[in-house]
């Protein structure tokens, strides 16, 4: 009986990872991996480049999305945007992100939709930016460009939040279906959870908890804004490293995903001097935290902590050495939860990855493998794409039909127009309505009821501010649609 526990425990710990979106990584100098297979297989045709003449050998952070079957998409190193073909898209360039962002981007799919993805960026402190471009997102169409996909035009790089650490996660909201984004505010101690529904971008949750995030002491940027922020595939803990000089801390974070609100703040780690903290991953089964160091002077360390153990004293007190390294060289930064349930490790301008192989099991047992895979060749920097790290993405199929668009509607009237709380659908003619859906400007549903009656009320107190198309299917089987404006 406890062995069928133990398996079940196991099962229910994978399930999130059994997901295909996550399965392409394109990354650093031209590197990327596919883990169709289950063990990572270098690829040799990505697009994203490091320009050594600039800022010698690094580049940070990057995001890429699948289908549900595995086959790629597209991907970003959040300035650019390129397809499956490895093709700048059309209006792809110009985003406001920055490739030394620690977590530059990050790739949502719409709920309810199967053609359009929300693409999310952070700025970075290095000049001339100093972080001024903030927190964005784009909406991509995958019809667009004879459907390899595109950024629709008025749904590019609109600002959400000013001057943001580097900071951004995605983490699937309790209800099973919308996600929540959540980023750090630099110079302060506010989080930002956006709540991404079928109707967009549809709450903002800032939450004042933890340590304010501010300069270094020793230069007059913000270089302290560096550092991932991750969440647990469960989606109740965050984690963020904040670090690059000095007053650099780690700290681990209640979230509640059915709010957006992020509470009780433990610090696990801290100094004052040039400790550097940047990469942090909770294990699959959510248990078990590592974050990496970098001591300037004597290389660096990974630790583990368990977060199994109730109180915060504990938790700080499981602090575990599971890995080190003399070679200051080898710096260790970031960490990301792979598809196959492993943790892997980039190190600066080095040819091949580390991992832990096992980062569910306790100590030395979870076992670091300094060079896990080869990237045949082509060299990784600072970062690895990131994702939602439940891997709970839901783009299975693409449908590039022509969408809503207003139609014939001399037997429909809808009133008032623009509307705010409740819309009234009423059927002319006599002609008896069987149904009313709405939905977006972007074809996504948002509400759909079987009526009998000609003259229907209909809330829409929390649909988001925009145009939408109302359609209503007759007995007769004729189709009328007719647009109005949510303000």
């Amino acid at each position: 009986m406890k062995k069928l526990f133990l398996l079940i425990l196991i099962l229910a710990s994978l399930q999130s990872l059994g997901q295909k979106q996550g399965n392409i990584w394109y990354f650093g100098d031209h590197a990327g991996l596919d883990f169709s297979s289950g063990n990572p297989i270098p690829l040799y045709n990505g697009a994203i480049f490091i320009d050594t003449t600039m800022w010698g050998h690094y580049g940070e952070g990057t995001s890429a999305i699948s289908d549900s079957a595995g086959n790629l998409l597209f991907y970003t190193d959040g300035e650019r945007v390129w397809n499956n073909l490895h093709q700048i898209m059309p209006n792809g360039d110009s985003l406001l992100g920055h490739w030394s962002s620690t977590q530059s981007s990050l790739i949502v799919p719409l709920p309810g939709s199967q053609r359009f993805f929300y693409l999310f960026t952070t700025d970075a402190f290095i000049q001339p930016d100093f972080l001024k471009n903030g927190f964005r997102y784009n909406v991509i169409d995958m019809c667009l460009d004879n459907g390899r996909g595109d950024i629709v035009s008025n749904e590019k790089n609109i600002k959400l939040v000013d001057t943001v650490a580097e900071k951004l996660i995605g983490v699937r909201h309790q209800n099973g279906n919308d996600y929540w984004i959540v980023t750090h505010k630099f110079f302060s101690n506010k989080f930002y959870s956006f709540r991404l529904s079928s109707g967009g971008l549809v709450d903002t949750i800032i939450s004042s908890v933890g340590s304010i995030h501010q300069d270094s002491c020793t230069l007059n940027y913000p270089d302290g804004a560096i550092g991932q922020l991750k969440s647990s595939p469960d989606g109740t803990k965050l984690a963020l490293a904040k670090g690059n000089t000095c007053n650099d801390f780690v700290e681990l974070f209640d979230f509640d995903n059915s709010t957006g609100i992020v509470s009780n703040p433990i610090r696990l780690l801290s100094d004052s001097t040039f400790i550097n903290f940047y990469g942090v991953s909770f294990s699959p089964d959510n248990n078990k935290l590592y974050i990496g160091e970098l001591i300037a002077t004597s290389g660096d360390k990974i630790f583990q902590f368990d977060l199994t153990l109730g109180s915060a004293q504990s938790i700080i007190n499981s602090k575990t050495v599971i890995a080190s390294s003399v070679n200051v060289a080898n710096f260790f930064k970031s960490f990301q939860l792979a598809p196959n349930g492993k943790i892997y490790i980039a190190l600066n301008h080095r040819d091949y990855l580390s991992a832990i192989d096992y980062p569910n099991n306790p100590g030395l047992s979870c076992n670091f493998n300094d060079t896990a895979v080869s990237l045949g060749g082509r060299f990784c920097s600072y970062g690895l794409p990131n994702f939602i790290d439940s891997y709970s993405y839901s783009n299975n199929l693409i449908d590039c039909g022509e969408g809503f668009v207003e139609e014939n509607n001399i037997h429909l009237s809808i009133y008032p127009n623009p509307a705010q709380d409740e819309l009234t659908v009423e059927v002319l003619n006599g002609i008896a309505p069987r149904e009313i859906e709405i939905v977006n400007a972007l074809g996504v549903q948002g509400l759909k009821l079987k009526i009998q009656r000609p003259n229907t009320q209909v809330n829409i107190h929390s649909f988001p501010v925009g145009i939408y198309f109302v359609k209503v299917k007759m007995n007769d089987g004729s189709i009328q649609v007719m647009k109005f404006v949510k303000q």
